[in-house]
């Protein structure tokens, strides 16, 4: 019966519609403000069960419609639907061209990150924000880091005017190296021992982006290792879908300067485009940070005088950035991709490290990458390198230039012993202060493939992602930093992902994912992933498990500053003090260091709750360990490191006297140590007054029992717990409140206001120090009491200029579109100039202020 009913009502159908007075309906699907081509949208007529999806060039047609009137819903995903009132006249073609417009609603957006495939941002298994076109836009300046401060989850910290990093859930340091950064599917992590993200460092201008998907808590099952807190997945603009020419030019407070350009085109169906470069300037607040210098100690005598402090030597504020990208597409099918891309950057500017700064001059970085991209299929290879130029360790620089120019030592004697040849001309005493050692020499490069398969098993109900990674690391230390003076360094890892995601009833979802890594220094590894996503009306609610990996650092394996600092990948072979030096069976080797790992479950919520209330609310739960320590005394000699042998610097290598027993050695490394929990809350609310007005409030709150005084948190082996041990490196309470006003005088003007809170917090990482208590002096660590003497024992650490957060500050962005070529841009970082310390050994961010025009010109159809 059903059968007979249905083949009736197709009858009907067939009569109304494609009756004999017919005519027909084509046109084109762009978007709104690009007027770019958007393939596979979906055209409809209202009231008649069937639909279209337009090609490859935007185009749709409807042949042989009845005559009079339809309307046509037209639906693009990210895109506000359009409903158009069409009449089709008998014998006919009407022509019903349209443009969509971006659905900039919090929940609508489209996301890739949270399961490799595209999804509504609330269907997304993972606590997923996103910085998109309209928010880049509306920015006035180059540095698109800054538009994180108003990113639910993420810990902002600026130190100066162009220096921006990112954490998230706690636990921060002045290195951090547990957000990972993607770029078109590529790992912008420097190729560097350091192994830092890029970031606004990288060969990627704020034009090109398309938009920065942020994805917060362990996503290595994905990802890989380092995918530990926080995974940024930039993405770029196809030049087929942002054709034309768009020229930019930014300027602002402490002279900044950015020139940009971009320039995309389609050739033909199968060739296209883009090109893009910026130069960007500016001066960075002239502050000094105070170095410790001189050196005598009671009754040790070095010629250098008593320690003093001083300030930091620093000859340079100023910042400057080249970059520039260029990329092919060729067209192999309809749905098939090959994309050749190039691109570099070089830098020169101050940086926050865990010693003090920095001096980074003339820093390149450089890749070379080829994609295949296939609705199925992926695959990518590129290469990336660094060079470290000619960048300063300016606390060590600083400290030599002084010691050296107030030497008091004239006997050749004491010269000898106290390795201080005596005072120095200035001109001596700077080329001795640049050696190698406290000017960086590095040349570092890394080699990734990866292939990556999906399917969809429709009558299954099933979706299978599955895929295989390479990665070579080729670190060049040139025996400075490094210990590859004689023994090159070659580091390999690959990695196996699975993911199925299963449709269960009720409007459920089953994600599971795992990931095998092996890493030639530290074995093998899985990192599983689990979720269930249950449908609620206009969002959903998901429970996730994940396990993620921290890799430790090139440097932290393979250290040789200095020939006392050694890295401990895969462990120190040393002679202990008070050991024979011909008996072997006495040597001993330390423990290697192990990836730092993270278990955590999360809840969340993300949807609209009410017509124009959008909530987006994650809880976290997760346990760590493995942390890596800062530097920590071994009392011995080095003979072998990783396997290298390695030369230990006479200074500390210590003495055998007749009886052949080591004595006062000493050296440097790292170990694991911590195990502690970790949790915290981030909440968001989205109201939309009307299209004019909208405005947001964001919350965090994190916490851990790391402030437990237990062993296991003991990181520098002394058998005390500290402070410095114990701390949260984060604010427990942060929020912001955002005000937008959009669409004002026709459309052409917008107004943003948003004000940031962040709570008074203390702050350690390895010698920068924060806090209450020290402030205004040399900053100390109690450390208990020495066992040997029965007193008190202090770690001395840089200046402690006080604890950070403790503010609450007001940002103000304006723009207004002159024409559909032209817009200009005006911002206000921190508008009344409230003292905003963000992080240690760095400047309050007074009021900086930014101007931008900007002009777009369409590509020419001819």
């Amino acid at each position: 019966m059903r059968k007979l009913i249905l083949s009736l009502l197709m009858i009907a159908f067939h009569t109304v519609v494609f009756s004999q007075n017919t005519g027909s309906i084509s046109g084109k699907i762009t978007n709104k403000q690009t007027n770019e081509a958007l393939p596979g949208a979906t055209i409809a007529i209202k009231g008649i069960p069937v639909s279209l999806i337009t090609n490859n060039e935007g185009y749709f047609k409807f042949p042989k419609l009845n005559a009079g009137k339809v309307i046509l819903v037209i639906s693009y995903v990210g895109y506000e639907a359009l409903e158009l009132p069409v009449i089709v006249t008998n014998d006919n073609t009407t022509i019903a061209d349209a443009g969509l417009t971006l659905d900039n609603r919090p929940g609508n957006e489209v996301v890739v990150s949270a399961s490799k495939r595209a999804e509504k941002i609330t269907n997304a298994p993972a606590s997923i924000q996103v910085i998109g076109v309209k928010d880049l836009e509306q920015f006035s300046g180059s540095n698109v880091g800054e538009l994180v401060s108003k990113v639910q989850g993420v810990e902002y910290t600026r130190s100066g005017v162009d220096e921006i990093t990112f954490n998230a859930r706690g636990l921060n340091s002045a290195f951090n190296i547990k957000v990972f950064q993607l770029v078109d599917g590529r790992n912008s992590m420097a190729a560097a021992s350091a192994g830092i993200a890029l970031f606004n460092n990288g060969s990627t201008n704020k034009d090109d982006i398309e938009r920065i998907e942020i994805v917060l808590g362990p996503q290595s099952a994905l990802y890989g290792p380092n995918a530990h807190n926080a995974l940024f997945n930039y993405i770029t603009k196809d030049p087929r879908k942002y054709p034309g020419t768009t020229v930019a030019v930014s300027a602002g407070s402490q002279y900044q300067f950015s020139s940009r350009f971009r320039h995309a085109a389609k050739i033909n169906n199968k060739w296209a485009y883009k090109l893009s470069g910026e130069h960007a300037t500016g001066k960075d607040y002239k502050w000094y940070d105070s170095v410790y210098a001189g050196g005598n100690a009671g009754p040790v005598i070095n010629g250098f005088g008593p320690i003093v402090a001083i300030p930091e030597r620093i000859h340079d504020f100023n910042f400057r950035r080249y970059r520039g990208e260029a990329h092919v597409y060729y067209s192999v099918t309809p749905k098939a991709d090959i994309i050749l891309s190039s691109g570099g950057s070089q830098f020169t500017r101050l940086q926050v490290t865990q010693a003090g700064h920095n001096q980074l001059r003339d820093v390149t970085y450089g890749f070379l990458q080829a994609r295949f991209v296939h609705p199925r299929f992926f695959a990518n290879i590129y290469n990336s390198w660094v060079n470290l130029g000619t960048s300063i360790i300016i606390g060590s620089y600083t400290r030599d230039f002084w010691n050296r120019t107030h030497s008091t030592i004239t006997n050749p004697t004491s010269a000898l012993l106290y390795n201080n040849f005596g005072k120095l001309s200035p001109d001596s005493a700077e080329m001795y202060a640049l050696r190698l050692g406290n000017t960086v020499k590095e040349r570092s490069q890394r080699l990734n493939g990866e292939v990556q398969y999906n399917y969809n098993f429709q009558k299954a109900g099933l979706f299978l992602v599955t895929g295989l990674t390479y990665q070579k690391e080729k670190p060049n230390g040139f025996g400075i930093n490094l210990i590859d003076s004689f023994q090159r360094i070659r580091i390999t890892q690959y990695g196996a992902v699975l993911q199925l995601e299963k449709s269960l009833p009720w409007k459920m979802r089953f994600i599971g994912s795992t990931r095998f890594d092996h890493h030639s220094n530290f074995g093998s590894f899985f990192a599983p992933r689990f979720a269930l996503v249950k449908a609620i009306s206009n969002g959903n609610f998901r429970i996730t498990w994940g396990r993620a990996y921290a890799m430790p650092s090139i440097l932290n394996q393979y250290a040789g500053i200095n020939g006392f600092l050694f890295g401990n990948g895969k462990g120190i072979f040393y002679i202990p003090n008070g050991t024979n030096v011909h008996d072997i069976s006495l040597f001993k080797t330390t423990a290697p260091l192990k990836p730092e790992q993270v278990n955590t479950w999360e809840f969340g919520y993300k949807g609209t709750i009410a017509k124009n209330l959008f909530v987006d609310i994650n809880y976290y739960n997760g346990l760590s360990k493995n942390f890596i320590s800062p530097t920590i005394t071994v009392y011995g000699r080095v003979i072998t490191a990783n396997g290298i042998k390695v030369t230990h610097n006479p200074a500390f290598a210590g003495s055998a006297r007749n009886d052949d027993t080591l004595r006062n050695a000493q050296f440097l490394t790292f170990f694991n140590y911590g195990d502690i929990r970790a949790y915290g809350l981030d909440f968001g609310l989205h109201y939309t007054f009307s299209k004019f007005l909208n405005a947001s409030i964001k919350y965090s709150w994190f916490g851990s029992d790391i402030t437990r005084d237990v062993s296991k948190n003991d990181a520098n082996k002394d058998g005390y717990v500290s402070l410095e041990e114990t701390s949260l490196n984060a604010p427990k309470h942060r929020g912001a409140i955002l005000l937008n006003f959009q669409n004002l005088c026709k459309e052409k003007m917008f107004v943003n206001l948003s004000t940031r809170l962040v709570q008074q917090y203390e702050f350690y990482s390895a010698n920068q120090i924060g806090t209450v208590a020290g402030e205004g002096s040399r900053g100390k660590v109690f450390g208990g009491i020495n066992p040997e003497n029965g007193q008190p024992r202090y770690y001395l650490k840089n200046f402690d200029h006080g604890p950070l957060g403790g503010f609450t500050t007001v940002d103000l962005s304006v723009g207004y579109r002159i024409n559909k070529m032209t817009s200009v841009n005006i911002g206000v970082t921190n508008l009344f100039d409230t003292k905003q310390i963000e992080f240690v050994g760095s400047p309050s961010i007074s009021r900086l202020i930014s101007f931008e025009i900007k002009v777009h010109l369409p590509q020419d159809k001819k």
